[in-house]
């Protein structure tokens, strides 16, 4: 806890739960670093993305009390859904499979800065616009934080109250969490409120969220809050026991795939599930502003650890792990770090090696990585420049060597296929495909793609141009991403939002637009405007 106890610094307020039990619950920092008020165990914080372990909690309540089906119809509770004229269930909302774009990208492509305001009325208007899905609800899973401020709608809308009155009468207070609420009026005060901040220059700095979307974010609580929580959700019973059993299913899309990510395979709950060491845990985390939250737990060993904090360090989930190992490392039936000596390989020759040498790109993941021998082994090269060896443990399978337990493989499953699996701690394999980059010449740049493109629907207007020997897209604020070719089509920017755009052409060959690919929003089209 050392980094958190400065004297003029934020802190963290952070608990850890055994067999229903607190072993552990310290407050470090402050809450508001300017009046010198220190962080306590119901100083309340922002929970972010963790808000949706909540929600989902509140949705199922409705369902087992025979309110709301898993297979309804959205677009009957939800009219902002009803220019879409595919059926979206709740259940495709609540397993993260409905194919609505992510507002986090889809905002900041319509031109909305990251310090302006946001409401979930902004979010609505945004939703609306959107008439063809990303892909057929239930068949495909995206990370969309959509789907929980569109829960938040449903919830109002069925309850017969505000998403707000709802968690906080029929959920919260029946638990005695008197300090956990649901914030909608950015300009509304309330007490005991950690200030957010981050780091800048060296200097701790104000950093405020600035929104007001619900479901996902701007739900508050406090460490004695959320052990309440935990120890309702281990001791359920009745109805509230068949709630947690539905909480802590496996999500299974309609064709028999779970949504099963790098980052675990996910619950009805929102909690991801993974092998730490080999030992189950699941966990959920979230940001919003200087505000992070995370729990970490272990279900078999009835171990949670629970950290709040106000630094804007994006992460502090290491504080629950690193406590485990230390807590329980009797129980752990893998070492922290992998030995590598043990891991049976297999001897290659250089020659059998660089077959596989190249760069591969990664479409939803907008991800360009090369592989490559560097001193007799086959290495996997990142475009910050990180090289992590690859040891053979087959001609085409390899295992990452990275510090720690993570288990990380890369398979290349056919000869001369272009096709390189990323697999991370068993998850599903993000396929990535081998390219050879095409390099245009500044005429040809201007020829084929320098224009006006627009998106009708959200009303977008971008102009694209050479400059420097590269594209550069340009928007009503003047600001300019700037763009390196893949493939002749495929192009990356250097702008988090428009990693990956690709090019089409008409019947004439003449490029008429391009798309937006990435994993939250996979065919945004703007259409390229001639102009007389």
């Amino acid at each position: 806890m050392n980094p958190w106890k400065g004297p003029d610094s934020p802190g963290v307020s952070f608990a850890i739960i055994k067999d229903g039990k607190v072993i552990s619950k310290k407050n470090y920092g402050f809450s508001d670093i300017e009046n010198k008020t220190p962080i306590t165990s119901q100083t309340r914080f922002n929970l972010g993305q963790s808000s949706a372990h909540y929600t989902a909690y509140g949705l199922l309540k409705l369902i087992v009390a025979g309110k709301l089906s898993l297979n309804d119809d959205a677009r009957k509770h939800i009219k902002e859904l009803q220019n879409i004229n595919q059926v979206i269930t709740v259940k495709n909302l609540l397993y993260g499979s409905s194919g609505i774009y992510d507002y986090q990208v889809l905002k900041t492509i319509c031109g909305w800065d990251y310090t302006e305001f946001f409401s979930q009325k902004d979010l609505l208007r945004l939703v609306a616009s959107q008439k063809d899905l990303t892909y057929t609800p239930g068949t495909d899973y995206s990370e969309t934080d959509t789907n929980f401020a569109l829960i938040a709608e449903l919830i109002a809308n069925v309850s017969g109250k505000s998403f707000k009155a709802y968690m906080e009468e029929d959920v919260f207070k029946p638990l005695g969490m008197k300090n956990t609420f649901i914030k909608t009026n950015e300009s509304t005060m309330y007490q005991n409120v950690a200030r957010s901040y981050r780091s800048e220059d060296d200097n701790i700095v104000f950093n405020n969220s600035g929104n007001t979307v619900l479901g996902i974010n701007n739900m508050y609580s406090c460490i004695d809050d959320l052990i309440l929580w935990e120890r309702h959700i281990n001791n359920a019973s009745g109805d509230n026991q068949k709630i947690v059993q539905q909480m802590n299913a496996i999500i299974q899309l309609d064709n028999g795939r779970t949504n099963n990510t790098s980052s675990g395979e996910l619950t009805l709950g929102q909690l991801y599930g993974h092998k730490e060491r080999g030992m189950f845990s699941t966990y959920i985390l979230g940001s919003s502003g200087g505000h992070d939250s995370s729990i970490f737990k272990f279900p078999p060993q009835n171990y949670t650890a629970i950290a709040l904090s106000n630094n804007g360090d994006g992460y502090n989930g290491y504080l629950g792990v690193i406590s485990a190992h230390n807590i329980m490392e009797a129980h752990f039936p893998e070492p922290e770090t992998t030995d590598f000596n043990q891991v049976k390989t297999k001897i290659l020759s250089k020659k059998q090696l660089q077959k596989h040498e190249g760069h591969y790109w990664d479409q939803l993941g907008e991800l360009s990585r090369e592989i490559k021998v560097i001193n007799d082994t086959l290495r996997y090269v990142r475009t910050n420049g990180n090289i992590n060896p690859l040891i053979p443990l087959s001609n085409n399978k390899f295992q990452m060597k990275v510090q720690f337990d993570d288990k990380i493989y890369i398979e290349f499953p056919e000869e001369e296929s272009g096709i390189m699996e990323f697999q991370y701690l068993g998850a599903e394999p993000i396929e990535f495909k081998k390219y050879t980059q095409k390099v245009y010449e500044k005429q040809d740049l201007i020829k084929l793609f320098s224009g006006i493109y627009i998106n009708k629907a959200y009303n977008i207007i971008y102009n694209i141009k050479e400059d420097n020997n590269k594209l550069t897209l340009s928007n009503a604020k003047n600001e300019s991403i700037h763009f390196t070719s893949i493939t002749s089509m495929l192009f990356s920017g250097d702008q988090w939002y428009l990693r990956s755009v690709e090019f089409t052409k008409d019947k004439n060959q003449k490029i008429n637009g391009f798309y937006v690919r990435n994993n939250a929003i996979r065919n945004l089209w703007f259409e390229k405007i001639e102009l007389n």
